[in-house]
């Protein structure tokens, strides 16, 4: 008996993860022609466009195969669940083309549950009837778009919703509950047949069609498992420990944007998800980190219901909440000591530049990039020299290490060990470089190019690892005074050789820069220049900001040049110098 449910659950699942698997590269193809894409943004954690349709393949998988091994006594219900479901998929799909806001969206999740409802699938707390069905409407609307909420990274939505699917199915299958086993069966096989595409990186995103039809398959799922030997003030606890990991999200990013003023149905990259990222954590450990938790939650539920009485079962409940509050206030504790603007694209840069007003700049770049690469170029010169205007400089001591603070991942600490610290004058900038990429836990690394001899006279020539790093790079920014380190590094011919050979954007940031294009060019530094940041009062070819020491708006504009190389997959030319730049 026990092998025959087995077989029949398992052919379930297997048929809806076979119909997902199959369906969804028809899903991609329709997209893009439809052009149905998720564009890459400073919110978003993708750095390529995503087709948004493979919501479909996962309403192919759930219906289709319950129209295959559905029916008996529970057909009233089960067509209830497949209008619902077909219905809220709808929703989501006009909301991917065309989008219906906050409250088109709650409307159309209503009018679906209430669908399901009156099918016969509602809660059975109250004596009126009308409370159970506004119950209802309520925790389905709930957990719809809590698991919304829960698809802002690849593989999180669809994984999570099948741990919590399995889950569902194990206590179903002891219940001997046919209707709620298939149902999390035909659930469980479409997410893994559908995370086969949607696990990072991905490459197909499920959009509101999947997330949300994954949201009300799990409501009804939590609503049907019932436990007739368990007293009803244990039972309720089950749907919502196994659906913790959603559940919790929502709160912490709703009181998250409530307490910084923010609407809480905006997107953003302040959930559980992406904080655990900013904690250290991969993407791929963040997001199978979140299936462990959600399985833990799984078992715990099913010990509330069949080992734990009924006293242990509100310990365990209420220590679960205790511990989801202190979750919450530790991590925006954390949260708040993380600058909010920060983009967080997951690219590499490479950065030169010289002076004061250059901190700004490395600052945007901190803003937007994990793996950030200091260039810096000694230089040694004499008075034939200064006489002939080339009065270049390296960068000092000081500068180093308010370089080395901005690209810190703890800017306070670093500052305090260099300050408290004094450091051999005799050292040289490479010596030095060196000790901080060895000592400070840096977004990176500082780069020096090597101090060679020439006769009697010391010049610098380009050193391996700056010029591997620069073929690697995908975004280049120069910018601060020109004199101080970053004339001295592009005047070496293999540096300037490499920065016109490298497929990405060089980007100049500076007050003017016409100016800055005709002084390098003077130093015989040409074609390297492809994107200028400029005041918006500067007029010409350039882009522009209305504070070019506000680092934040500096940060967005990398970022948009970024973004535009990344999707128009040109190659980018030089500025031409002078007046038509």
């Amino acid at each position: 008996m026990l092998s025959e449910t087995v077989l029949r659950y398992s052919l379930i699942a297997l048929v809806a993860g076979l119909i997902a698997f199959v369906a969804t590269p028809l899903t991609l193809m329709a997209a893009r022609r439809m052009r149905l894409i998720d564009a890459p943004g400073p919110h978003k954690f993708h750095i390529a466009p995503v087709p948004v349709l493979g919501g479909v393949a996962i309403w192919a998988a759930i219906i289709g195969s319950l129209l295959i091994f559905g029916g008996g006594r529970e057909y009233r219900e089960l067509a209830a669940i497949v209008i619902g479901g077909t219905l809220i998929s709808i929703v989501g799909l006009v909301d991917d083309r065309v989008g219906l806001g906050p409250w088109g969206k709650v409307f159309g999740q209503t009018l679906a549950m209430l669908l399901i409802a009156i099918g016969g699938v509602s809660v059975n707390m109250f004596d009126a009837e009308w409370m159970n069905v506004g119950l209802t409407v309520l925790w389905g609307v709930g957990v719809i778009n809590a698991v919304n909420l829960q698809d802002n990274m690849d593989g999180l939505a669809a994984g999570t919703s099948a741990v919590a699917a399995a889950s569902f199915l194990i206590l179903a299958v002891i219940n001997g509950q046919i209707l709620v086993a298939s149902l999390a069966s035909a659930l469980l096989g479409a997410c893994l047949g559908f995370l086969f595409y949607n696990y990072q990186p991905a490459v197909s995103f499920m959009g509101d069609t999947g997330s949300m039809l994954l949201g009300i398959t799990l409501a009804v799922l939590g609503i049907k498992l019932t436990f007739p030997d368990v007293s009803n003030t244990q039972t309720w606890m089950v749907p919502v420990l196994v659906l913790g990991v959603p559940v919790f999200d929502t709160v912490l990013v709703v009181v998250s944007r409530v307490r910084r003023g923010k609407p809480w149905w905006q997107g953003g990259v302040d959930h559980t998800s992406h904080r655990l990222v900013k904690l250290g954590l991969s993407h791929r450990r963040t997001v199978t980190a979140l299936y462990i938790v959600t399985g833990i939650l799984g078992i715990m539920s099913a010990v509330i219901v069949y080992l734990a009485s009924t006293i242990i079962s509100w310990i365990l409940a209420s220590a679960t909440v205790i511990l989801g509050v202190v979750m919450i206030y530790a991590l925006e504790l954390l949260w708040d000591s993380v600058r909010e603007n920060r983009l967080d694209a997951d690219i590499k840069v490479t950065v030169i530049g010289g002076g004061e007003e250059f901190l700004n700049i490395l600052e945007a770049v901190t803003m937007l990039a994990r793996d950030v690469s200091l260039i810096l170029t000694p230089v040694v010169q004499d008075d034939s020299d200064i006489d002939t205007g080339m009065n270049w400089t390296e960068v000092g001591l000081s500068r180093l290490q308010d370089f080395a603070i901005c690209i810190a991942e703890h800017p306070g600490s670093v500052r305090n060990i260099l300050h408290s610290n004094e450091h051999d004058i005799n050292d040289g900038l490479r010596e030095r470089a060196a000790l901080m990429n060895a000592a400070l836990r840096l977004r990176g690394q500082i780069l020096v190019n090597l101090a060679v001899s020439v006769g009697d006279t010391r010049s610098a020539a380009a050193s391996i690892d700056v010029l591997s790093d620069i073929k690697e790079t995908e975004l280049v920014v120069i910018g601060g005074d020109l004199h101080e380190n970053v004339m001295p590094t592009l005047a070496l011919p293999e540096v300037q050789r490499e920065l016109t050979r490298v497929k990405c954007p060089c980007v100049l940031i500076h007050p003017d820069p016409e100016i800055a294009l005709d002084t390098l060019q003077e130093a015989g530094i040409n074609s390297v220049i492809t994107h200028a940041i400029a005041p918006q009062d500067i007029h010409g070819p350039w882009h522009s900001v209305t504070d070019l020491h506000d680092s934040s708006q500096v940060a967005t504009v990398l970022h948009r040049i970024w973004l535009n190389r990344n999707r128009a997959h040109i190659i980018t030319h030089p500025l031409g110098i002078g007046l038509h730049g």
